[in-house]
């Protein structure tokens, strides 16, 4: 007999819609959870479509959705609210990232959900605290990156730069699945169910917490350095061009601030550049900062003459980090990645065959079936009949009243 994955068996209600809410049951879903994803009747969830293609599943909705099942169900009706109720008597786990107080007001709140069952796990995703000074206040990933302290270490001294990935998002997505699933070991060991509120500026200030070294050495937040190291004026830490030269090819190399490294002594012979050993200007990191512009531009004259991998491969094979500037086409369309089951194949109605990320962490005993996104409304046979019992007439009562 097969082994079971880690979350076999328990069932997951989903409120969640777009990013944070989906990446975390999904991360549930891949651990083995089975998750129910309630989406509107007629229109699914707001992420499900787009307005230039209102009648065809995004790929952004794909991403997010694998391995799930979905219901539809109006919520703002007496009677899907009732069906809502029903269902949270089966469930290990409630998740919800709604706009503040819009799961209260639908009566499906956690002192709700208790009521029903004393031992749910019920999960929130918001922008900010519940109990602190902006509980109130809309927030999207832009906006906890910002309040996080994440863009104001980021980008040139004069420029602060938004990250070009939804960090807030997909973070505070996987901070509360981590959280969902110690608090359902804490239920199994001490028989409690409870909260688990999450907050996307509060996962941003943990996902910071490097800033607090140069903060108390210096009295001063963070620099912005670019390419650069925050913590310590050191070189060579940069992104350096490489032919073809299009627009993401660069490799970025660092070497080490670390007493007895020899990351810079290794790259100076890969490049050919054994006499920089030799001068005073290259002698320590520090100084090599002071004349980092002429540092780079030896560096990049070498960089120059190879592609970012060929540069990222023998700079590796010599002990040098470095680093080439990946892009979503180049890891999409890298053999190795879908070998080892980063990148996954599924097949989608209205996209065919994609290729997508797939779960980062490797465990032994948590063998994944990927299995494209749902139909909208695809499971609720089963789990209207199947779970709660409604008949056929019940079922095509509560779909002519437009409930499902």
């Amino acid at each position: 007999m097969a082994n079971k994955s880690p979350l076999s068996g328990i069932k997951v209600l989903d409120f969640t819609q777009f990013e944070s809410g989906t990446v975390c049951t999904q991360t549930l879903a891949w651990l083995g959870a089975e998750v129910w994803k309630v989406e509107r009747p007629v229109y699914g969830e707001l992420g499900r479509h787009s307005v230039a293609a209102p009648d065809k599943d995004t790929v952004g909705f794909v991403i997010m959705n694998m391995n799930k099942k979905s219901i539809t169900c109006n919520l703002k009706t007496p009677e899907g609210a009732d069906l809502m109720r029903r269902l949270i008597e089966k469930v290990d786990v409630v998740v919800e990232n709604m706009g503040p107080g819009s799961i209260e007001r639908l009566g499906l709140g956690y002192d709700d959900c208790k009521k029903i069952n004393d031992k749910i796990i019920f999960a929130s995703i918001k922008g900010f605290a519940l109990d602190g000074p902006y509980a109130d206040y809309p927030a999207f990933d832009p906006i906890a990156t910002h309040t996080g302290g994440l863009v104001a270490a980021t980008g040139h001294p004069h420029e602060p730069i938004k990250c070009g990935i939804s960090v807030a998002d997909s973070g505070s997505g996987i901070t509360c699945a981590m959280s969902i699933i110690a608090a359902l070991y804490q239920r199994e060991t001490q028989g409690i169910g409870q909260r688990v509120d999450v907050a996307m500026q509060d996962v941003i200030i943990g996902l910071s917490r490097s800033g607090w070294e140069p903060y108390y050495d210096t009295g001063k937040p963070p620099r912005r350095v670019g390419n650069g190291m925050p913590l310590e004026d050191v070189a060579p830490s940069n992104t350096y061009p490489c032919k073809p030269f299009g627009i993401n090819d660069y490799v970025h190399i660092y070497c080490s601030r670390a007493p007895g490294s020899k990351h810079f002594a290794n790259l100076c012979k890969v490049i050919g550049r054994e006499d920089l050993l030799e001068d005073e200007r290259f002698a320590t990191p520090r100084s090599r900062f002071v004349y980092r512009d002429i540092l780079d531009s030896i560096i990049s004259e070498w960089t120059g003459k190879h592609t970012k991998q060929e540069a990222m491969d023998i700079l590796a094979k010599a002990d040098v980090p470095a680093g080439a500037l990946l892009d979503v086409g180049d890891i999409t369309n890298d053999p190795q990645y879908l070998k080892r089951g980063m990148i996954v194949e599924v097949e989608h109605k209205d996209h065919g065959k994609l290729k997508l990320p797939g779960f980062a962490p490797r465990l032994s005993e948590n063998h994944i079936e990927y299995k494209v996104s749902p139909d909208l409304g695809g499971s609720n046979e089963e789990i209207y009949q199947g779970i709660l019992g409604l008949s056929e007439e019940e079922m095509e009562k509560l779909k002519n009243a437009k409930v499902i």
